[in-house]
């Protein structure tokens, strides 16, 4: 099984001796369970004045079931050692896969949000995977070892073998309940933890207290955390009336073996021993017929949680391509009847683009908001596929290319800009991760954002005792960060100025397109809502409705008095009042 064979690797990647010494557990637990049969030994010997019965009694007793006390206690320590590493590891690989999914198409679709959900409510049980097959491993060997003491007690005791079907069938049954409810608590306990993200939020705050929305925040999380835990604890009753029936059941046909045995030692048809093997067993017998059908439903509902991580494993190696991106860019980028809707919508944001950006130009992307400029800097990065048409690059369709490899050959800044709070140094350095402690290197790209005011070894973030910047600074270090690769294939400028003013955000952009000249063909891609900032552009498209309304020089726009010189003209009275 699948589950089972990267649970067992995971395990021996992170430390074979404690995954060996997994084996010693069951083993010891068996020594302890064969304590029965060394005191129907012994007591048969004192009966029968046997000393040698009497000797191998107490010497396998005391020997026995002191080494199995010892193995099995030791060896449940390590398993607990053993499941915090293998928590850590999983914990790892499941940060690292989520970082690496291929697209954002997670992000659109609601049965990927609850599958996230689920293995996020369930990680857990991940750090406990090792421990739950141990514990199966050791169930099933007191389940075996048990069933040869019934036969050795006396075969008729087999019967109460019967009555581990029906918990076979509830075995079964809970699986599926509590998968259901898994399923149906999914949505409201994301929703809920939401939620509890946004009353927690900085930027939320104000609003919050402002509009006092505080009790009402309070209310409906209250209100979700009972509809997630509804389906969960309704399932969880079914499956303890039916495990209390079961149990109940198990209980009486223990008496009626016990006394079976007893009786057949009153006839002279069994030994004294035997008894004392049946009263033994009494003991153990529903621990060890049930122990072993709770262990395989405990690690089943484990594997399915691995099930869950392999989801995400699969998913994020579903990108196509395994094409090496190319070291320059010789041709240029086409476009060819490009079309595309977000994931769980049919509303085309972008309708049968075509368009060529020449190698070594800087493009603009203008257009009001919702026009679809955004998207096509997504669809360029891949972080979305078209839904129709493809995208080229010298003549090879991107998705045919290495997502990978052509990503580490780009460059961006966007208006949405992550907040990373680390040093200055750092904030920018990862923008260009093999330069990440190059102070030159970052200095530069700091100095062409215009952030040099900034220390670079200052500490961002006021949770760690450094700046909060404003937005504007923010900006700045986000614009810095996409300026640090110095020779990529594509830069993307996505409104990456928005909070600067437009003097400033002119002077940028003119120094951006200033920079692409003749460096290995590479492009630069200008967003804005801006029309006054992209006279220096190559290259000025206008999106509308989805498509390409115009597209040519600044001069030759104007020139056509259409869309564009329009807007530009509104933008620059609006700008002169």
């Amino acid at each position: 099984m699948r589950e089972i064979r990267v649970l067992v690797a995971m395990a021996w990647r992170v430390d074979r001796r404690l995954t060996l010494a997994m084996i010693a557990e069951p083993f010891g637990n068996t020594l302890v369970l064969l304590s029965g049969l060394w005191l129907a030994m012994l007591t048969n010997g004192v009966i029968q004045n046997d000393i040698r019965q009497v000797v191998i009694g107490v010497a396998a007793l005391v020997l026995g079931a002191g080494l199995g006390w010892q193995l099995d206690l030791s060896a449940s320590q390590w398993r607990m050692v053993l499941g915090e590493k293998v928590a850590h590891a999983f914990d790892t690989e499941i940060a690292r896969l989520s970082a690496e999914l291929p697209t954002l198409d997670h992000f659109e679709r609601a049965e990927y949000q609850d599958q996230l959900e689920i293995l996020r409510q369930r990680q857990g049980q991940l750090g406990n995977s090792m421990s739950a097959l141990a514990v199966t491993i050791k169930a099933i060997c007191a389940g075996l070892t048990v069933l040869v003491l019934l036969v050795v007690a006396h075969p008729a005791m087999l019967a109460l073998v019967l009555l581990a079907l029906p918990a076979l069938l509830i075995t079964k049954a809970q699986r599926r309940w509590r998968a259901q409810a898994e399923d149906e608590s999914a949505l409201p306990g994301r929703t809920a933890r939401h939620l509890r993200a946004v009353a927690q939020d900085r930027d939320a705050a104000v609003e919050i207290r402002l509009f006092g929305l505080a009790d009402n925040l309070e209310r409906r999380i209250g209100t979700l955390w009972n509809a997630q835990r509804r389906p969960i604890e309704h399932a969880e009753r079914k499956v303890a009336l039916l495990s209390l029936a079961q149990q109940v059941l198990y209980v009486i046909g223990v008496i009626a073996a016990v006394g079976f045995v007893l009786h057949q030692a009153i006839q002279g048809r069994s030994a004294p021993g035997d008894v004392v093997l049946a009263i033994y067993l009494g003991q153990q017998v529903q621990t060890a017929v049930i122990w072993p059908i709770q262990a395989v439903a405990g690690f089943g509902r484990t594997l399915h949680t691995v099930s869950r991580f392999l989801w995400l494993a699969d998913h994020a190696h579903t990108a196509t391509g395994n094409e090496r991106a190319p070291e320059q860019i010789v041709e240029g980028i086409r476009l060819e009847n490009v079309s595309f809707h977000y994931p769980g919508t049919d509303k085309w944001v972008l309708r049968n683009v075509s368009l060529t950006i020449p190698a070594g130009a800087a493009l603009a992307v203008v257009g009001a908001n919702g026009a679809g400029k955004t998207t096509l800097v997504k669809l360029l990065t891949r972080m979305y596929e078209p839904t129709e048409g493809r995208i080229t690059v010298d003549g090879v369709d991107l998705a045919d290319l290495d997502v990978h490899d052509w990503r580490a050959r780009l460059a961006a800044a966007f208006q949405d800009f992550a907040r990373f709070e680390f040093t200055v140094q750092h904030a920018v350095g990862v923008g260009d991760l093999d330069h990440l402690d190059d102070t030159e290197h970052v200095r530069d790209a700091i100095t062409r954002a215009g952030a040099d005011v900034l220390d670079q070894d200052a500490q961002l973030g006021t949770s760690w005792g450094g700046t909060d910047l404003s937005t504007g600074q923010w900006q700045r270090i986000a614009l810095a960060r996409g300026l640090a690769r110095t020779t990529p294939l594509v830069r993307f400028f996505d409104e990456p100025t928005a909070s600067l003013d437009a003097f400033t955000e002119d002077a940028l952009f003119d120094s951006m397109t200033r920079a692409t000249d003749g460096a290995n063909g590479m492009i630069t891609i200008l967003v804005t809502h801006r029309f006054s900032t992209v006279r220096s552009a190559d290259l000025i498209v206008v999106l509308a409705d989805g498509g390409v309304a115009e597209r040519g020089s600044h001069r030759a726009l104007l020139a056509e008095n259409g869309r564009y010189a329009r807007l530009y003209r509104s933008q620059a009275d609006a700008f002169a009042d």
